[in-house]
């Protein structure tokens, strides 16, 4: 289940920042079949900021296994 991020007129570089950090993160999952850890090595992150970022997006890495 997605979060709810609000956004105002005035954050439009921030909600297409956001939204294409999410779709890369997605891809990234998919391709991995949602192992974190290659994903990570794959994005040039740390696993745990990845997973901090899968949190803030509400992503669901059961779908990708």
């Amino acid at each position: 289940m997605e979060k709810d991020h609000t956004y105002t007129p005035g954050n439009t570089l921030q909600r297409c920042v956001s939204d294409c950090e999410k779709a890369v993160i997605l891809h990234v999952l998919l391709k991995t079949n949602g192992n974190l850890f290659l994903a990570a090595e794959l994005l040039g992150i740390k696993e745990n900021r990845l997973k901090e970022r899968i949190n803030f997006y509400g992503i669901d890495c059961a779908q990708f296994e």
